[in-house]
């Protein structure tokens, strides 16, 4: 009888309990963002993000607490699930412009002022019109 190996998990630590194991898939959209398709690619890792329950990360509702909070180590963990998320769902010429990013909400920051310029652009046109 073969060993049945258990998928790997990410450990978050909860504030003065005991570890808590989550499955989180490292992609959470098929859509690569390229220099062409924000729109789509935006929306679509928004949902992803929202359905693992870490949309406040990149809205920035969740700041940053202190290093001296014991939330902190919980933060950076989550944090940097999301950054994974995102470094996971662009095009590889894109992504040395947010790897050095301190956390997912400044990531997805620079992501929406480079490329979701477009938006910005067609809904100025469809007030106009």
């Amino acid at each position: 009888m073969a060993k049945e190996i258990a998928p790997k998990s990410d450990m978050a630590f909860a504030a003065g309990s005991a570890p808590k194991s989550e499955i989180l898939p490292v992609q959470v959209t098929p859509i690569r963002l390229t220099k062409d398709n924000y729109l789509s690619w935006s929306a679509a890792l928004e949902i992803g993000i929202t359905s693992r329950g870490r949309l406040s990360y990149i809205t920035g509702d969740k700041p940053a607490p202190s290093k001296t909070d014991p939330q902190w180590a919980t933060w950076v963990l989550e944090d940097s699930q999301v950054k994974v998320w995102i470094i996971s769902s662009v095009s590889a010429d894109i992504q040395p412009l947010i790897l050095r990013k301190p956390t997912s909400f400044d990531m997805w920051t620079v992501l929406a002022r480079m490329y979701g310029r477009k938006k910005r652009v067609l809904r100025t046109y469809q007030i106009k019109r």
